[in-house]
């Protein structure tokens, strides 16, 4: 068993400590032999390197970090495997340098120094590359590629398209030709695409063999149809049509794919799989014969008839008409009852499950199911002969959206409750228990970015008034989405993509986001985005605080467009000239006179932005207002340290504060204005104060070194 040393030497060192040593000596007589690996390009491969000695003895093994090794050896010779079975296994297995066994490997000899090996081109196993894109020229970048051996169709790799849309298929056996099989999704909707065999082939069979090089044989690009189709009707044998009946088509290379029909019968399977599909109907409520297409029971020993779909190809017309399976009327019937909605439709096709109900409901357990008719009845019987229990509660399962157009239903239990714990028990006895199913609402909309077209990675997410979010169950190619299972409510919408701004209906931060009202069976129509990859401020930052010298300013970051995982920084400017950074900044006499501006940089990790505040009026020192209110007047006294009286000039507004602002700030109304000299002055009102409390700010804009600002003051007015 092979004992393996990982080395933590840095990529490209070569007299570094390995984390473990080969204990054949002491740690200092060991030195250290590097190398890399690399492809016949010259790019580096990473893989294992295995250590033998020359008399091939395994010494232990290392781990290449970004193509290199560092391994420490005492004297001695050695020889080296590379193999890369734990990453790719793109390469193949060899020993230093080129050869393909352990006997004819060069040996390497350590002889008390240090030494690099020259590089070592491994090479890859024979492979096929190309590109995988959709038929109108987008990028594939989900999906797989598969190898098979062209004479005993078995496979023989197979390897993931890259997010670049790009595959190289490594094949692990030998053939000399291989036929290539593709398959992927849809970048917009995530839907599967039409697989295909290579060139445009529906089956292995017609497919184009391709011989696998080193290098790699190029089939180019790959282009995928929109999936393909099965449609067709399903009636009895009198011609009515059948609802809900369940009708699938199989392909060896895509599994099954299915469709129910529609009130007239209609079925479309999207998604079938390329080549020859098996198709089958089935009725899942039971009251029709199911049957493969076309008229072979489902238990007959007759092999199905088989329909071939062509890549993007629509098939229709794969009809069937369906015989009456035996039916007899029930026996000893102790519950039953109709299954409809709350728009008052019939419920055709509903699980119904019927629970026991033990002491600890943690215990309860289904013990008995059955399917609606297309009446929307359903019963069960002998509910007596279920040792131990005389009362069960009933469960009728909801479903999402069954057709386009169509809504989800809501689970239901007994009594019309929404959990097992509030259900209405029944009893053993006959009775009747009609159930009706609450119907979801809808809301639709796009999301795109500004950039044009839907952004990677959209989503629409609904939240309810801060119970469980849901999310849009599909955002088509233009952005567009049509989500028809949301329970009746208030919801707040939010907008999403890979490397864009999350926004909130309409145009609005979560705070100020608009809510909107689902009802059942309706649609809230034009519920939509433009998503910006731009970090910006929707509210300017602002310097909170007098720019006084010796005093704190502080910077409110304002508000952005997004937040949530931000982390912000701050930056205090002269002009162009960083002075300060952090939120707060102390001012000091050396920026008399300069005024200041603060700068916030939101780092939101795929894209950041800047915005900065007005700036300050002028630095100065700080003002201290002593007024005497009247009615009519304020006789003000201007102190400001250190200058003396006949130094302090300034004009003074004078507001009173009438309320507040929808976003916090102080409502001003201005009272008046006046001249402050040699200290002194008079503000004269334009109304006159009333009598009571009153809350006022003086606005100080200084003149040389009288710093700026506002200052409150609370007066009483006795008469």
């Amino acid at each position: 068993m092979r004992s393996r040393l990982v080395s933590v030497v840095a990529a490209g060192a070569l007299a570094t400590a390995a984390l473990s040593t080969i204990s054949v000596a002491p740690a200092n007589a060991a030195v250290m032999v590097s190398g890399s690996t690399i492809d016949a390009a010259g790019n580096y491969v990473d893989g294992t390197i295995t250590v033998f000695t020359s008399a091939g003895d395994e010494v232990g093994s290392y781990d290449t970090q970004a193509g290199t090794f560092d391994i420490p050896l005492n004297d001695g010779g050695y020889k080296l495997e590379f193999s890369n079975s734990l990453f790719n296994n793109d390469y193949v297995t060899e020993y230093y340098r080129d050869k393909v066994d352990l006997a004819t490997a060069d040996v390497v000899t350590v002889a008390g120094a240090a030494q690099t090996l020259a590089p070592w081109t491994i090479e890859r196993r024979p492979n096929v590359v190309g590109a995988v894109r959709t038929n109108d020229g987008r990028v594939v970048r989900q999906g797989y590629v598969e190898a098979y051996d062209a004479t005993t169709g078995s496979q023989i790799g197979s390897a993931p398209i890259d997010r670049s849309g790009a595959f190289r298929v490594p094949v692990y056996t030998s053939a000399a030709s291989v036929k290539v099989f593709v398959r992927g999704t849809d970048p917009s909707t995530g839907k599967s695409l039409a697989s295909e065999w290579y060139n445009d082939k529906a089956t292995f069979a017609s497919a184009d063999a391709v011989t696998p090089t080193s290098a790699g044989a190029d089939i180019g690009v790959v282009s995928l149809a929109p999936a393909g189709s099965i449609s067709g009707r399903v009636t009895n044998e009198a011609g009515a049509p059948l609802y809900r009946v369940e009708a699938c088509a199989s392909a060896s290379n895509s599994g099954n794919t299915c469709d129910f029909t529609d009130s007239n019968g209609v079925y479309t399977i999207e998604g079938a799989g390329t080549g020859d599909n098996i198709v089958s109907f089935e009725d899942p409520i039971g009251e029709f014969t199911g049957e493969y297409w076309n008229n072979v029971p489902l238990n007959s020993s007759t092999s199905p008839n088989v329909v071939t779909v062509a890549p993007g190809q629509a098939v229709t017309g794969v009809d069937a008409a369906l015989a009456a399976a035996p039916a007899a009327a029930p026996q000893g019937v102790d519950v039953s009852g109709t299954v409809r909605d709350e728009l008052g439709n019939l419920g055709v096709g509903y699980e119904i499950n019927l629970w026991d109900t033990p002491a600890d409901p943690k215990s309860a357990k289904v013990v008995a199911s059955t399917v609606s008719s297309r009446t929307g009845q359903y019963y069960f019987t002998q509910l007596d002969k279920v040792p131990g229990e005389t009362e069960f509660k009933i469960q009728v399962v909801g479903e999402s959206p069954r057709e386009d157009g169509d809504f989800a239903r809501r689970t239901t239990w007994s009594g019309n409750k929404v959990g097992y714990n509030t259900a209405a028990p029944v009893g053993v006895a006959p009775s009747t228990l009609d159930v009706v199913l609450p119907v979801a609402g809808g809301v639709s909309g796009a999301v795109t970015s500004e950039a044009g077209g839907r952004p990677d990675g959209a989503g629409v997410t609904f939240f309810d008034a801060g119970k469980d979010d849901s999310f849009a169950d599909e955002i088509l190619g233009d952005g567009s989405y049509d989500q028809r299972s949301l329970w009746a409510g208030t919801y707040t919408v939010r907008f999403s993509a890979t490397d864009h701004v999350t926004q909130w209906w309409k145009n609005a931060t979560p705070d100020e986001a608009v809510t909107i009202t689902v009802k059942p069976g309706q649609m809230v129509t034009g519920i939509s985005a433009v998503l910006s990859k731009q970090v910006k401020a929707i509210e300017r930052p602002e310097v909170k605080g007098g720019a006084w010298v010796g005093k704190t300013v502080r910077l409110d970051e304002g508000a952005w467009n997004t937040e949530d995982t931000s982390r912000f920084t701050y930056e205090w400017l002269v002009g162009s000239t960083v002075v300060g950074t952090g939120p707060s900044f102390k001012v000091t006499k050396k920026l008399l006179g300069k005024k200041l501006i603060g700068r916030v940089t939101n780092d939101a990790g795929f894209a950041q932005g800047q915005a900065v505040t007005k700036s300050t009026p002028k630095v100065g020192y700080q003002p201290k207002v002593k007024a005497k209110v009247s009615k009519k007047s304020a006789a003000i006294t201007l102190k400001v340290k250190p200058l003396k009286a006949k130094k302090v000039k300034a004009t003074v507004k004078v507001f009173e504060i009438v309320g507040t602002k929808k976003n916090g700030d102080d409502k001003l109304k201005k009272l008046g204005k006046g001249k402050i000299a040699n200290g002194k002055g008079v503000v004269r009102f334009t109304k006159a104060l009333g009598k009571g409390k009153h809350k006022l700010v003086f606005t100080v804009k200084g003149k040389g070194k009288v710093g700026s600002g506002d200052i409150q003051k609370k007066v009483k007015l006795k008469r």
